[in-house]
């Protein structure tokens, strides 16, 4: 079983950029149930080649018991991972309509290898909500076909909203006296 990272204790407030209003909104932790693995061999991929995208529905969360998993992400070496979070938005890409930016190799710069998230020891982390799990793609850099293989080490929050947070915690958090750890919740800007 890979090494547990950390989780923040229940009680714990977060933030995050909410993607509809294009504010910076906060959730308290209130329980959290832990740890979850969830291992995952694909199928094998030819030598130089991408395999197919492969959702990953386990992951995702109720809304109707205000869920919120934070899972950290793991890899097996041999393959560049591609990352996509939620399913349909791809993560760790330069912004492509920068037109001081010459084309980006994204195989060199949008991925996440061994090096970066051990399969053992995962280190990139997403937090996940409902309807909004992940997606992953593997490129095979070996030089025979091999199966990539992945773990998610998680752990499942109850959740107090940010509508649900009283005004004096939401002006303690906007001014930093109350403290608040960020996560990613993914998406585009």
């Amino acid at each position: 079983m890979p090494y547990l990272p950390w989780f923040p204790e229940p009680g714990s407030f977060i933030r995050y950029f909410d993607w509809a209003t294009r504010l910076i909104k906060y959730k308290q932790l209130v329980w959290r149930r832990d740890p979850f693995t969830y291992p995952r061999r694909l199928p094998a991929v030819a030598a130089g080649s991408k395999g197919d995208n492969l959702t990953f529905r386990a992951l995702n969360p109720s809304v109707d018991k205000r869920h919120l998993l934070l899972a950290y992400f793991g890899v097996k070496p041999g393959f560049l991972y591609y990352l996509w979070h939620p399913f349909d938005v791809k993560a760790l890409k330069w912004d492509e309509t920068s037109s001081d930016i010459l084309i980006i190799d994204e195989d060199l710069t949008a991925v996440i290898t061994y090096e970066s998230s051990p399969y053992e020891f995962p280190t990139k982390a997403i937090a996940i909500e409902r309807d909004r799990y992940p997606a992953i793609q593997a490129r095979n850099i070996q030089d025979v076909s091999s199966h990539p293989e992945v773990v998610w080490v998680g752990a499942m929050y109850v959740v107090r909203n940010h509508d649900d947070l009283s005004e004096e915690e939401l002006a303690r958090l906007q001014a930093g006296t109350l403290r608040s750890y960020p996560w990613d919740l993914g998406g585009e800007f």
